[in-house]
């Protein structure tokens, strides 16, 4: 067996037989909020465009799961890529300094070619939930939580007019927890957003760094004290592309990365009363006012998804504070998923050939936009540390 089915099989375990051995009693808060359902129903559902046609079949699971889920690796997507075949496939590159200035080179394969990634998604030493106090004598598991999963398949008719699957999907309704792994290779949709004080973009910038240029470093310091914020998705580490060099124009996003930040011609912005000049300055060549803006996404080693606990108000429902849309897929083809996130513009999760991580952007309770990871700024330039996902040792089980 591959390890795309090891994978999914996974997956598909954690979904349906998690549960039957962790079945818990609802508070009556959380009880207000459920409604009558099936265990099992089963949606049908067709999209067409563009004189295309994908027809959808979705099982959804009427379950709360609670779990603490660790594993050495998850693999998924593992066939042959090459960077520069259009795809959007990203290089893997090495960083360095001349002393002043970033250095960046391309990392060769055995065979001299620019080396990528094995598979489109690659997470090594991965967990769902943590453990509070893992090295004391009364450790506490902090499960990761899902409502309401789902599996999707999605057919399509091929040019012999047989019905063929062309997709699998498995996701999410809610969920609430942290997400650790080491980020190795991502494909999809990792967005998180950087929030901060200008006084650490300056410091970064112009004092501990001394990579922003005179005029960048004015700007700055006329922001220390503001709140400066951006959101960040995945990049192409060599250029800080939002995709590498030769990648066809109807691709959609970046495969097989490794860097995240802020793309070329992204920007801070600020609610103070820079916020019509500070847009000017844009990120180009891996800088944005000076400020680092390519990270490797093997730093941000804890996602939490949804509202941590610190931050939720009192009384909080875990309606109103977990993350919705988060979903793993596999494609032979182009896939049209429905946009699952709440948001008001939802439409489509236009993905392509491979594997594809959803963690985007979301709808909260009230309608507002929330990311899956928010970040300070300094958390943004030095990585998120892992929190403990087993007993007596951070990783590694």
């Amino acid at each position: 067996m591959n390890s795309t089915s090891k994978v999914l099989l996974c997956l598909i375990s954690l979904v349906i037989f998690k549960p039957l051995s962790a079945l818990e009693p609802l508070e009556d808060r959380e009880l207000s909020e459920v409604s009558g359902q099936a265990f099992i129903s089963v949606d049908s559902s067709s999209y067409s465009e563009d004189g295309e046609t994908w027809d959808f079949r979705r099982i959804n699971l009427g379950l709360d799961i609670q779990t603490l889920l660790t594993a050495d690796e998850l693999v998924v997507g593992e066939f042959e890529r090459n960077f520069g075949d259009g795809d959007g496939t990203a290089p893997m590159v090495v960083e360095g300094s001349d002393g002043s200035t970033r250095t960046v080179d391309y990392i060769d394969d055995e065979n001299g070619d620019v080396a990528v990634p094995s598979a489109d998604l690659i997470l090594e030493n991965f967990a769902l939930g943590a453990v509070k106090d893992p090295y004391s004598a009364n450790p506490e598991v902090d499960p990761f939580r899902i409502r309401a999963p789902y599996i999707e398949l999605a057919y399509k008719d091929n040019d012999q007019g047989i019905r063929e699957i062309i997709g699998f999907r498995m996701g999410f309704g809610r969920a609430q927890g942290y997400l650790s792994a080491d980020l190795l290779s991502v494909t999809g949709n990792f967005e998180a957003f950087v929030v901060g004080n200008g006084t650490d973009a300056y410091n970064s910038a112009c004092v501990d760094g001394d990579s922003g240029a005179w005029e960048q470093c004015l700007l700055l310091s006329a922001v220390q004290g503001s709140v400066i914020y951006s959101p960040i998705a995945l990049l192409d580490g060599y250029t800080g592309n939002a995709l590498p060099y030769w990648t066809d124009e109807d691709v959609g996003y970046i495969k097989r990365a490794t860097w995240a930040g802020v793309p070329t011609g992204g920007n801070f912005s600020t609610s103070s009363w820079l916020s019509g000049i500070l847009p000017l300055l844009t990120a180009d060549d891996c800088e944005i006012s000076g400020v680092r803006s390519c990270l490797k996404t093997s730093i941000y080693q804890s996602i939490y998804l949804g509202l941590p606990e610190e931050q939720r108000p009192e009384g909080a429902t875990f309606e109103e504070t977990s993350a919705r849309g988060m979903f793993v897929s596999l494609q032979s083809e182009n896939v049209p998923w429905e946009d699952l996130s709440g948001l008001s513009n939802a439409g489509r999760v236009y993905t392509e050939r491979g594997a594809f991580f959803n963690s985007s952007a979301y709808a909260d309770a009230n309608g507002n936009r929330r990311y899956p990871l928010t970040l300070d700024l300094y958390g943004g330039l030095a990585g998120t540390p892992r929190v403990a996902t087993c007993v007596g040792k951070v990783k590694g089980c």
